[in-house]
């Protein structure tokens, strides 16, 4: 039973899908382009929780000019939590296909996220070098329906340092 049924979900402002171009950098990798989709439903229960995947596909430059997506790069998926239905601390669990799993700790200011990994681990064969922290922000401008945030992180070699930063715009409303 949600207790927000006459009250906006905390979340509200994120849910839906949300479609657009990013880049990437880091000191051990050329820096690349890239297309990215997120897609965030509230629980059909009513619980506290909303469901998230995002999938990343490789900007591909073709003859004559035009950028288009090219094969996956990444994908993640879990979901974020509202213990007690808090409209100012949630948390988001992820898996990669990496063999990364993560727990992070989200603070919600207005339709600004600021998430901090709590908690990551990893298959006995995810590649190394291994990630140990990261941090993301998630800006939403629900006027402009965009949709930016940045990542960041740091591996067993490299410093927390800026990894991505990624622009969206509403693609479509997520089903209730």
């Amino acid at each position: 039973m949600s207790t927000l049924d006459s009250k906006p979900h905390p979340l509200e402002f994120l849910i839906g899908t949300w479609g657009g171009k990013g880049k990437g950098f880091y000191p051990t990798i050329p820096s690349f382009e890239f297309f990215e989709e997120l897609t965030f439903v509230k629980d059909p229960a009513g619980r506290p929780v909303v469901a998230y995947s995002q999938k990343t596909r490789r900007a591909i430059q073709q003859e004559g000019g035009q950028v288009v997506p090219g094969p996956p790069l990444h994908a993640e998926s879990g979901f974020i939590r509202l213990p007690g239905w808090s409209s100012e601390k949630c948390e988001l669990i992820l898996s990669q296909p990496t063999g990364v799993a993560s727990v992070e700790v989200g603070k919600i200011d207005g339709t600004t996220v600021d998430w901090t990994a709590a908690g990551i681990v990893r298959s006995p064969s995810a590649k190394p070098p291994h990630v140990t922290q990261f941090t993301r922000k998630w800006v939403v401008d629900p006027v402009q329906k965009t949709f930016s945030y940045e990542f960041a992180m740091a591996t067993e070699d490299t410093p927390l340092q800026a990894h991505l930063e990624v622009h969206l715009r509403k693609v479509e409303a997520a089903a209730a």
